[in-house]
C-alpha cells in the first residue's frame, strides 16, 4: 500500500474527538479536579461534572458499578463548583451552595442519614451555604460560608472532632466558627482559622497531627503550636504538609517513604521546615509521596513512587528531597490520590501519572504510568475528511506539512499543544483563512486551539 493510500485509510479509520468551548481567551477544558483512592473527578469550564476510575460502590455517580478509564459525564447539571473524593465516595458543591454526595455509605459518610450506597449525586440536607469540602477515608469535613465547620461519617479515631468516637450519619458542627482552610484524605484532619492558626484532630499514630507527640487518636480539635501564618494545608496517608504565608514549606508525620522531603526516613511529630525555599505555592499529599508547585509554575515531587506517582519517568523509587518534575513552568494546580496524581496547567489541561489499575488516570488504558500524559477533554465525535465545528474547518487531518484553517469568524491566533499540555507551536493570524506549518512536529496526536473574536475552539489533530 502506498503512502497516499495509507493516508486515506488513516482518514477513514481515525476518530477525532472534538472539544468545543466558547470561553474566554485563556480557557481550555478543565476547571478543577480531585484524585481519590482509585477514582477521579473533574469539573469542566462549562460547569459539568466528569468521573473515571474505580466504580464498585458507584463512586463515579453514573448509576452503575462499571469502572471507567475515560472521563464520563455525570448527569446534565452544569453548575458544579467544588469536588472531593475519598476511598469509595464522592462529594460536590453546586453554585447555589447545595452539597451533594454519592458512593459507599457504610458509616454515614455521605451525610444523608442512612447507611446505604447511593449511586448518583444526591443532595445532603437543604442548606445552601456550603463553600468547600474535603473527604477523608470514611468521613468528610466541610466549610460553610459563615466560617463554620461540619463533618459526618466514621469517627473511631475522633476524626469528627466532637469529643466522641461515635459515627454520625448527618453533618454536625465541629467547634466554633472562623475556619478558613480544611484538609483531610485519610483519618486525620487539618484546619486553618482566619487568624492563621493551625489545628488538627483524628488519627495520630505517626505524629501526623503535628502536636509533638504520638497518640493513636485525638477526638478534640487542638491547636498546632502558636504560629499565626499558616496558609495552605494538605494531608493524606499518615503525613501532613503545609505552606506558610512567607512561602516556606513544612511537613510532619510518617516518613517511611521519605514523603516529608527532609532527606530522612524518620517520622516527625511536629512541623519541620523543608529546605530553605520561600516560593512554594500549592501542595498535595499522596499516600507515601508529596507534590508541590512553586510560584514560577514548576512542579516538584518527592517520597515513594512505587507505581510511577512521582511522574519522573521511573517507577519503584524513593526521592528523599523535593525534585523538579520535567521542565514545564505552567503548572497551576495539583491533586494527589492514594497512588495517582492529577495536575492542571494554566491552559486548563489535566495530565495524570501513577497507578492505573482501575483507569483512574483517565487515559483510556489500565496501565500504570511513570510520567505525565494529558487527559483528553471529551465532547463529540466526528470521522470525516474535513472536521468542522460551527464552520471552523481544519484540514487535512491527518496532516503532514501545512495545516489549513478556515472559519466564518476572524481568527486571531492559533496554538498547538502536545498531550502533556505543552505549547509546541503558535501563530498570530489576522484573517479568517490561513495555514500553519507543522512539518517540524514529530508524528503523534496534538490539540490545536483556535482563538477568534467569539471565543476559543479546540480540537485534536493527527500529525503524520
Amino acid at each position: 500500500m502506498n503512502s497516499d493510500e495509507n493516508r486515506k485509510t488513516m482518514k477513514r479509520t481515525i476518530t477525532i474527538l472534538l472539544l468545543f468551548l466558547s470561553l474566554q481567551m485563556s480557557a481550555q477544558c478543565w476547571q478543577s479536579m480531585s484524585a481519590g483512592y482509585d477514582h477521579s473527578l473533574a469539573i469542566k469550564n462549562d460547569g459539568t461534572l466528569w468521573a473515571w476510575g474505580r466504580n464498585d460502590y458507584s463512586q463515579l455517580g453514573d448509576g452503575t458499578t462499571v469502572n471507567k478509564n475515560t472521563p464520563t459525564q455525570i448527569g446534565t447539571a452544569n453548575n458544579w463548583v467544588k469536588i472531593a473524593t475519598s476511598l469509595r465516595t464522592s462529594y460536590a458543591i453546586k453554585a447555589d451552595g447545595t452539597l451533594w454526595s454519592w458512593g459507599r455509605n457504610q458509616y454515614g459518610q455521605l451525610g444523608q442519614g442512612a447507611a446505604t450506597t447511593v449511586t448518583t449525586p444526591t443532595q445532603v440536607g437543604t442548606a445552601t451555604n456550603w463553600q468547600n469540602i474535603n473527604a477523608g477515608e470514611e468521613h468528610f469535613i466541610a466549610l460553610k460560608t459563615d466560617g463554620t465547620l461540619w463533618g459526618s461519617g466514621r469517627n473511631h479515631y475522633g476524626q469528627l472532632g466532637d469529643n466522641t468516637s461515635v459515627n454520625k450519619s448527618t453533618p454536625i458542627q465541629l467547634g466554633t466558627a472562623n475556619w478558613q482552610e480544611i484538609a483531610t484524605k485519610n483519618d486525620h484532619n487539618l484546619a486553618i482559622k482566619t487568624d492563621g492558626t493551625l489545628w488538627s484532630w483524628g488519627y495520630n499514630a505517626n505524629g501526623e497531627l503535628g502536636l509533638g507527640y504520638v497518640i493513636v487518636s485525638l477526638n478534640s480539635i487542638t491547636q498546632v503550636g502558636t504560629d499565626t501564618n499558616w496558609q495552605k494545608i494538605s494531608s493524606n496517608g499518615y503525613h501532613s504538609v503545609a505552606i506558610k504565608t512567607d512561602g516556606t514549606l513544612w511537613a510532619w508525620g510518617a516518613n517511611s517513604g521519605s514523603q516529608l522531603g527532609n532527606g530522612t526516613t524518620t517520622d516527625r511529630t511536629s512541623p519541620e521546615q523543608i529546605g530553605v525555599s520561600t516560593d512554594w505555592q500549592k501542595i498535595a499529599a499522596g499516600r507515601s509521596f508529596t507534590y508541590a508547585i512553586k510560584t514560577d509554575g514548576t512542579l516538584w515531587s518527592w517520597g515513594e513512587g512505587l507505581y510511577g506517582e512521582l511522574g519522573n519517568g521511573i517507577s519503584a523509587q524513593i526521592k528523599s528531597r523535593p525534585a523538579q518534575v520535567g521542565t514545564s513552568s505552567d503548572n497551576a494546580d495539583v491533586s494527589a490520590g492514594t497512588d495517582h496524581v492529577l495536575v492542571k496547567n494554566t491552559a486548563n489541561f489535566i495530565k495524570s501519572t501513577g497507578r492505573n489499575n482501575y483507569g483512574q488516570l483517565g487515559d483510556e488504558t489500565n496501565v500504570d504510568k511513570n510520567s505525565f500524559n494529558s487527559i483528553l477533554c471529551y465532547s463529540s465525535t466526528l470521522s470525516t475528511e474535513d472536521f468542522a465545528i460551527n464552520e471552523l474547518k481544519v484540514y487535512p487531518n491527518p496532516v503532514r506539512d501545512l495545516l489549513n484553517l478556515s472559519f466564518d469568524k476572524e481568527i486571531t491566533a492559533v496554538s498547538i499543544y502536545n498531550l502533556l499540555g505543552q505549547k509546541v507551536a503558535t501563530k498570530n493570524i489576522n484573517n479568517n483563512e490561513n495555514s500553519i506549518d507543522v512539518s517540524h512536529l514529530t508524528s503523534g496526536t496534538y490539540l490545536i486551539k483556535v482563538i477568534s473574536g467569539v471565543g476559543v475552539k479546540t480540537l485534536k489533530i493527527i500529525k503524520e
